[in-house]
């Protein structure tokens, strides 16, 4: 009777109960896997287009030091920051637009990333202040 005992106080995981965990485990760490890749993507486009946003704003605080008859439009590459894409920055000036003695200016910045072809604008409207 001893050994009837013994054999029914041993209890283990058995071969299928332990494939069956590790298919479950695999699965969950095959999702984890992909919301991590997607995460890291978002982060690095986000960076990229935060940076982009500052070498615009640059540019238009470049172009409101300049003397109103100076402003025009114009096109160049910044050399680009550690870590930082490329990138292409246009600005684009109307004159007496959107009314007489007004400037519209418009700079826009593009850069590549392996998803394609990025951008942001800014828009601005500036007039020549006379004392």
């Amino acid at each position: 009777m001893s050994s009837r005992r013994h054999r029914h106080t041993q209890r283990g995981a058995t071969l299928i109960e332990s494939l069956v965990a590790l298919g479950v485990f695999g699965v969950v760490a095959a999702a984890v896997g992909g919301l991590l890749t997607q995460h890291i993507r978002s982060q690095r486009t986000n960076g990229t287009t935060t940076g982009a946003i500052t070498v615009a704003e640059a540019e238009l605080e470049s172009v409101r030091s300049l003397d109103y008859p100076n402003i025009a439009t114009r096109t160049f590459d910044p050399t680009p920051a550690a870590g930082s894409p490329a990138y292409h920055v246009q600005t684009t000036v109307v004159t007496d637009s959107p009314a007489p003695s007004l400037k519209s200016i418009t700079t826009q910045v593009t850069w590549t990333e392996p998803a394609g072809s990025k951008s942001v604008s800014l828009y601005a409207v500036y007039t020549d202040v006379t004392r």
